[in-house]
């Protein structure tokens, strides 16, 4: 097998063939012991050896629901076969198949359907050009299924055998107030142990609310000289704000620049994105993956510490009124088409016609069963479908591709906040109520200073006439700004991602035949592909991104 397909520090193994291949770092676990997939593992305020993991995966799984995403881990059983663990959340993302009596696990989707002979999945195609991301726990490819949260996957006799270490009970309901000094405990022990643990370590600060809660966590004794890490330029919000925070605070800032992507080859930065694609598994923006590989190249080593997420606890997709009605296909129509398929999909010329008027009706009707499936009122199906699918997919595939390079840890992925964020009402989150009390709670001094865009938390804080007519307003610019980027058909690229689109389009136009894989796929439009060889102009980086990620998943070369 072609190593440079997968995770190069990942695995692959086959159960009724008697294979095993494994690969990584000369120092790395031999394939008699455990193989932890990710940099470091952390339960709670400690960190985990390989003996500790596997221990913990052989005598109590149900253990591994308190370890920190983004994680993942493969032992090998007495009976000779291999168990293969992910976290509580699905973040790091693992894959399975079976196929005559021989069953395989991989890090790679392309692997497996290697193994099973099979090609891509149009219905995968087509929710990905419109969402961007994928749903549940499908990937490009026929009969290749991605290894849900909480689970492990049994390798014996030549069969796969899934099951779960965690159960699936409700959690039960829990009082704002209650919730707020709960998460407020979990965040602030969780940080400083982990410094304690970790005194290198660095914060990723933005000029959002979740960067900024991480940030009220840490003792005030401990921020002087903590090193804070803003991707962007001097005059973005993101970056001013947070170097304000930084000399406020006497930590050390750093920025993450995109400075130089101008400057690459077309070739190289075609490469980039070719290998930006294979380490998100096909499945998110490799556009968006290789910039940021660019920036990071340039930062200081050591831990990060992550806020990414923080809409699991503010309510994301809460929209219009209040309200506890159930799911309706109507609504989850309404959320798929003017707010979920605005940033990513793809435009609709530079999809088959065919394809694309299917591809539209298909992704939509799949939220609409996401939704539904839930069994919940509208708000609660709508935190699912963001807990369990967009942030497990596009949030975990992202993550799952950073894992082995930098050691990342994002408090706010713990079970014990998650377990408050999703036993509160929704309409506790809702405008972000519960995490700017939360924020209060922390350190009123940065409750009081303003957001990127946004007032300060505390103007969220607290259920008044006041606030109702600010989160009211807020909400509906959120709306109209949507609706604006709709109807003039744009999307949202991502950082740098414009730049590299161009580089990727001039590559592509001095070697055409880089895009051949694509031929006969019926999924863009032969027409837009001629043009694009041909003519002027940078399509939008949704259709590159897109493009790039067929390219890459089958290329045979």
């Amino acid at each position: 097998m072609d190593t440079q397909l997968v995770d190069r520090r990942g695995f692959t193994v086959r159960s009724g063939t008697g294979e095993t291949a494994t690969w990584g770092p000369p120092d790395g676990p031999g394939d008699h012991e455990a193989r932890v997939l990710c940099a470091s593992v952390r339960r709670h305020e400690h960190d985990l050896s390989l003996e500790d993991v596997r221990r913990l995966l052989l005598t109590d799984p149900s253990a591994l629901a308190e370890v920190l995403p983004t994680f993942a881990a493969a032992v090998p059983l007495p009976s000779g076969g291999t168990s293969v663990a992910t976290d509580h959340l699905g973040f790091r993302h693992v894959f399975h198949a079976q196929r005559d009596g021989a069953g395989i696990v991989s890090t790679s989707s392309r692997a497996c359907a290697e193994h099973l002979g099979s090609g891509l999945d149009r219905e995968a195609v087509a929710v990905q050009s419109q969402l961007g991301w994928q749903l549940g726990q499908r990937t490009l490819f026929e009969g290749v299924t991605k290894l849900g949260p909480s689970r492990v996957a049994t390798l014996e006799d030549g069969n796969v055998t899934i099951s779960s270490y965690r159960g699936c009970d409700a959690a039960r309901p829990v009082d704002l107030v209650h919730a707020v000094q709960v998460a407020a405990g979990v965040l602030r022990t969780h940080l400083t142990a982990y410094l304690e643990d970790h005194p290198d370590a660095g914060l990723q600060l933005t000029g959002g609310q979740d960067s900024r809660l991480l940030l009220s966590a840490i003792p005030r004794s401990r921020r002087r000289g903590l090193r804070v890490v803003t991707l962007g330029r001097a005059g973005d919000p993101d970056v001013d704000i947070a170097a304000a925070l930084a000399r406020r605070f006497g930590m050390q800032h750093e920025i993450l620049s995109l400075s130089g992507l101008d400057e690459l080859d077309p070739a190289r930065a075609y490469a980039l994105c070719l290998e930006a694609a294979h380490r998100l598994d096909y499945s998110a923006d490799p556009l968006a993956h290789a910039a940021l590989a660019v920036a990071e190249s340039r930062s200081e080593p050591g831990p990060r510490i992550s806020g990414l997420g923080g809409e699991v606890a503010r309510g994301f997709y809460y929209l219009g009124l209040p309200t506890a009605a159930p799911v309706s296909a109507r609504r989850a129509e309404r959320l798929a088409h003017w707010r979920m398929f605005v940033n990513e999909s793809v435009p609709v010329e530079a999809l088959d016609p065919a394809f694309g008027r299917w591809a539209r009706e298909f992704a939509t009707q799949e939220v609409v069963r996401v939704l539904s499936e839930t069994g919940r009122p509208w708000m609660a199906a709508t935190d699912d479908l963001y807990l369990h699918h967009r942030m497990q997919r596009w949030a975990g595939v992202t993550e799952t591709a950073c894992s082995l390079d930098r050691e990342i840890v994002n408090p706010m992925l713990d079970d014990r906040f998650i377990s408050v964020a999703t036993a509160l009402h929704p309409l506790d989150k809702r405008s972000s109520q519960f995490l700017s009390r939360l924020q209060l709670e922390l350190d009123a001094e940065l409750g009081s200073l303003p957001l990127d865009g946004r007032p300060a938390p505390e103007a969220y804080a607290q259920r008044s006439v006041g606030n109702s007519t600010l989160q009211t307003a807020a909400t509906l610019r959120k709306a109209r700004s949507k609706a604006l980027q709709r109807l003039r058909r744009e999307t949202r690229p991502p950082a740098g991602g414009e730049v590299l689109a161009a580089k990727v389009v001039a590559h592509w136009r001095e070697d055409p035949a880089a895009l051949t894989p694509l031929e006969g796929l019926g999924v863009l439009s032969r027409e837009w592909l001629d043009a694009l060889v041909t003519g002027g102009g940078t399509p939008p980086s949704s259709a590159v991104a897109l493009a790039i990620n067929l390219v890459a998943a089958l290329d045979r070369g």
